[in-house]
C-alpha cells in the first residue's frame, strides 16, 4: 500500500493539487534528454522537436549516464515528474543501436508505452534547412501510407498504430474548437512506405510551409515549400501499455464524452446540425384556454343575438278549427 504525503506548506498543497486529475487535462509538456552519447544527427532531432513544440517543452542537454528506458525506467519517471512532463524524448546512441530515440507516455508517474525509432543517415541536402515556425503554431499533420489507417490485429498494425498516437501527443499541440485560417502556416507529413518481405516500413518525417499565391479566383492557389531538416527512422523495440492501465488512462467524466448528449433520451440531431427535444406534458383542458378577448366572442352576446333573431321573425300560424286551404288547381 502507497503512504499519502500529505503536503506542510500552502505552496506543496497547491503544487499536488495542481497535479490532481482535471475534467479538461492541461496540454502535455515534453522532457528531452540526452544520452551518455548523443552525436550531432541526434542532436539535431531533439533539437528540433523542441522548436516545434516550445514553450511546453524542456530541454536538458546534460549527458545522463546509466539510464536505459526498456531495462530500467526509474531515472526517466523522476526526471518526468520533476519537470511535471507527460511526454519523455531520450537520444542516445551505441554500438549496437546507433542513434536511437526513445519516445515514452508517462501516466500517473508512472511509464504508460514507449516506441524506439533508430535515426537512419541522411542521403539528402536538408541538415542545414531551418524551420521558420512561429511559437505556439499549431501545424497540420498528414499520415501518408496505409499501415497508418490498418485496423486489424496483427503485430505491425498495432506497432504503427502506437506510433501514430505518440507522434500526435507530441506534435498536435493544445486542442482547441476553432482555429483562424492565418495560423495554418505549415505542415508536418509523416509518411511510411509499404511492407516488404515482413520488414516494417522505415517513417519518414518531412516539414513544409504553406504560402498563398494569386490564382485570379476566389480561392488561393496553395504551394508547398519544403523547410527544416528531413529524418528517415526505422522502427525498433516497443513496449505496448496495459490494458487495464490503458483503459483507466483513457477514461473520461461523463459530462465531457461526445456520444452523451446522443444516447439522452428524446434529444437528437435533424438533418440541418440542430438539435432537436421531445417534451412530453399532462392533458391540458382546452376549455379554459385563454384567447383573444373579442365582444362577439363572449357568451352572453351569443345568446342575446339569437334571441333577437328570434323576435324579428314572423311565424305563420295555422288554427286547429280553421281547416287547411287546399291548393289552387290551374
Amino acid at each position: 500500500m502507497l503512504r499519502e504525503v500529505k503536503p506542510r506548506t500552502a505552496r506543496t498543497a497547491r503544487i499536488l493539487k495542481s497535479r490532481d486529475a482535471k475534467p479538461i487535462e492541461d496540454r502535455k509538456k515534453t522532457l528531452l534528454l540526452h544520452g551518455p552519447k548523443c552525436p550531432p544527427p541526434l542532436h539535431s532531432v531533439l533539437k528540433t522537436i523542441h522548436t516545434l513544440t516550445r514553450p511546453h517543452s524542456v530541454l536538458l542537454t546534460k549527458k545522463n549516464e546509466n539510464i536505459h528506458p526498456f531495462e530500467n525506467v526509474d531515472s526517466l519517471e523522476f526526471l518526468a515528474g520533476k519537470n511535471e512532463c507527460g511526454l519523455v524524448v531520450w537520444g542516445s546512441s551505441s554500438k549496437k543501436r546507433p542513434n536511437g530515440v526513445t519516445i515514452l507516455r508517462i501516466f500517473d508517474g508512472r511509464v504508460l508505452d514507449m516506441v524506439e525509432l533508430l535515426l537512419l543517415p541522411a542521403d539528402s541536402g536538408g541538415e542545414g534547412r531551418k524551420l521558420p515556425v512561429g511559437v505556439e503554431m499549431k501545424p497540420m499533420i498528414l499520415f501518408a501510407g496505409s499501415v497508418w489507417g490498418d485496423t486489424s490485429t496483427s503485430e505491425m498494425a498495432q506497432t504503427y498504430s502506437m506510433v501514430k498516437s505518440l507522434f500526435l501527443d507530441v506534435f498536435s499541440g493544445e486542442e482547441v474548437r476553432s482555429i483562424d485560417v492565418e495560423g495554418l502556416q505549415y505542415l508536418l507529413m509523416i509518411a511510411a512506405g509499404e511492407p516488404e518481405n515482413g520488414q516494417n516500413p522505415m517513417v519518414h518525417l518531412r516539414w513544409y510551409k504553406v504560402r498563398t499565391r494569386r490564382s485570379g479566383q476566389k480561392l488561393p492557389r496553395v504551394e508547398l515549400d519544403e523547410v527544416g531538416p528531413t529524418f528517415d527512422f526505422r522502427v525498433g523495440r516497443t513496449k505496448e501499455a496495459d490494458a487495464a492501465v490503458m483503459k483507466e488512462a483513457m477514461k473520461k467524466g461523463r459530462g465531457l464524452d461526445e456520444d452523451f448528449r446522443s444516447k439522452q433520451k428524446n434529444v437528437g440531431m435533424d438533418t440541418v446540425g440542430d438539435k432537436v427535444g421531445r417534451v412530453h406534458l399532462s392533458r391540458q383542458d382546452l376549455g379554459q384556454l385563454q384567447t383573444r378577448k373579442m365582444k362577439g366572442l363572449k357568451r352572453g352576446a351569443a345568446l342575446t343575438g339569437e334571441k333577437d333573431m328570434a323576435d324579428g321573425m314572423e311565424i305563420d300560424e295555422v288554427s286547429e278549427d280553421e281547416p287547411a286551404k287546399k291548393p289552387r288547381l290551374a
